[in-house]
């Protein structure tokens, strides 16, 4: 009798062990690609506005991860500010399926206004954090910065991005 019970106490707790490495293993971040879209509010100088980016990006490893983006940052009082960045990602998983995450990188921004045009290539970097809502779909929240003259410019942004 203590056999047939010892061999089922330790049956049951294999199954537990198993049963969560199966969990774990179908939450687990697999390297691939993905492309989203941010929603957010920009920041520049006194003003701010609406700005929309849509990105994609190749996650390498689950702690690394490349990204390009461009995005109507800025769009009011006949200006109009654009940006194409391409950014480093570092991924640092809290959870199964919560992360923090920053960002480093170039951006190519250009105003365009009653006066002309401008371009500039200027360092931007975020910090933000994601939730996988399933394995092919999150949401992230992330605050960017673009390092300009004589103002930096901020863009707070919600965003949404499918993985392949």
């Amino acid at each position: 009798m203590t056999q047939k019970w010892l061999v089922s106490m330790l049956g049951a707790a294999a199954m537990t062990v198993s049963a969560g490495a199966i969990a774990q293993s179908t939450m687990a971040p697999v390297p691939g690609f993905y492309a989203g879209l941010d929603v957010g509010q920009t920041d520049v100088g006194p003003e701010d506005d609406t700005g929309f980016k849509i990105f994609g990006g190749y996650r390498f490893h689950t702690n690394i991860a490349a990204e390009v983006g461009y995005g109507l940052l800025f769009d009011k009082s006949g200006v109009e500010l654009t940006s194409l960045e391409a950014l480093a990602v570092g991924i640092f998983p809290l959870a199964n399926q919560f992360s923090l995450f920053g960002k480093l990188g170039f951006a190519r921004l250009e105003a365009e206004g009653p006066g002309g045009s401008a371009n500039e290539t200027e360092l931007t970097y975020a910090i933000g954090a994601q939730y996988d809502i399933s394995r092919n779909l999150g949401v992230r929240l992330q605050w960017q910065r673009y390092s300009t003259d004589p103002d930096d410019i901020d863009f707070i942004s919600l965003g949404v991005l499918w993985k392949f």
